[in-house]
């Protein structure tokens, strides 16, 4: 493509529209970056962690912020980029996604856990990854608006992430099961043996088997967070696409 050819296919955006872009940006960075402290929580000793939950709060306040200043600019704005509802709509999605970082890192703080497992630190890149896809949908807008490439990727995740999810939930699931099954057969060979020792080995069992119940509801809680912190970044994906396909 020549020069000119390129110049011709820009867009000069109105004073204006340059506001609400830029809180565009700053709205995806927010998530971008407090998504990207998630995956250094769910790698930090437990030292670290109350530094990195500060710096998600920051984001977090920062969020809202830009949320309540797209709130304000719509109601002054006489023409704005896109349709009133779709940007507030589109807003509202990104306030969820960041809703559900906040409350991904505060189950996992609140129960103090030793370490993440696998999952967690699966779902968390995929967590990043979505928002950065998302930041990069918007950067686009006020040029060639092209954001297939991106929302396909986030769909994408989002089902990757569905996997982990229930392949989490069914791996723990499993260990309960053992344990139930374990418990059981130790509770029918005390039966025929009414030793000191059998009944310590139930009670160890019976131990085992309450903390794994214990830790599949914790985990479950921290899982779901993130899987629907995922699904919110696909909520933001259709308004944007809404967005757009209504703005041609």
């Amino acid at each position: 493509m020549s020069i000119w050819k390129k110049i011709g296919s820009w867009r000069l955006l109105p004073p204006r529209d340059q506001e609400f872009y830029k809180l565009f940006d700053e709205a995806a960075h927010s998530i971008v970056e407090a998504s990207g402290y998630l995956v250094e929580l769910f790698n930090a000793e437990l030292t670290a962690r109350p530094q990195i939950v500060a710096q998600i709060t920051a984001c977090v306040t920062r969020c809202r912020q830009v949320g309540e200043s797209m709130a304000i600019l719509l109601q002054v704005s006489q023409q704005p980029p896109f349709d009133r509802n779709d940007i507030s709509l589109m807003s509202d999605h990104i306030q969820e996604v960041m809703k559900y970082i906040k409350h991904t890192a505060n189950r996992y703080t609140i129960y103090d856990f030793p370490s993440s497992d696998k999952e967690m630190r699966e779902l968390a890149p995929i967590f990043h990854e979505a928002c950065q896809q998302i930041e990069r949908a918007i950067r686009v807008l006020p040029k060639g608006r092209d954001i297939v490439p991106f929302c396909n990727a986030i769909a994408k995740l989002e089902s990757k992430a569905d996997n982990i999810y229930h392949d989490g939930l069914h791996r723990r699931f499993k260990e309960i099961r053992k344990d139930r099954t374990d418990l059981e057969e130790k509770i029918k060979a005390a039966e025929k043996n009414e030793s000191y020792n059998s009944l310590l080995t139930i009670i160890k069992h019976n131990v085992e088997y309450t903390k794994h119940v214990a830790i599949f509801f914790i985990l479950r809680q921290v899982y779901a967070e993130l899987e629907r912190g995922i699904d919110s970044c696909t909520d933001v994906a259709a308004a944007l696409s809404r967005m757009v396909s209504e703005n041609v």
